[in-house]
């Protein structure tokens, strides 16, 4: 799958912006309940490309870098829509882990703090 060069047409782009925003408001919290440097690999992107993005809750006030250099504690792996479903609370982490969906590889119990993204995350308006 060809890597993306740009993070534009992924749907997930506004859940990082997201995490990106909420980070800079309350990093330094945010860092001390998670202490882990996520990378997401999100496939089914614009023209069938992957994107890779790093999110740092580990260190300083945390960061969201695409196409990032650091090594990731945990690497989740998605499709583009169930990202976003999941981190909208559309999309149950463990049903979609067991459905294929959603692939983990390395510190489980990183994955499992995830939540703490998600209650940061706002549902859309159903306007």
């Amino acid at each position: 799958m060809p890597q993306a060069q740009s993070q534009d047409g992924f749907k997930s782009k506004a859940i990082f912006d997201q995490i990106e925003a909420t980070l800079k408001e309350d990093g330094k919290t945010l860092v001390g309940k998670v202490k882990g440097i996520y990378a997401f690999k999100v496939k089914g992107g614009p023209g069938g490309t992957e994107g890779f993005w790093i999110v740092d809750a580990k260190n300083g006030t945390g960061a969201v870098e695409f196409n990032g250099k650091a090594k990731p504690d945990v690497t989740l792996t998605m499709a583009d829509g169930d990202l976003v479903d999941l981190m909208m609370g559309k999309l149950n982490s463990q049903k979609a882990f067991f459905q294929g969906k959603l692939k983990v590889q390395g510190n489980m119990g990183l994955a499992m703090k995830l939540t703490e993204f998600q209650k940061k995350t706002p549902p859309k308006s159903k306007l």
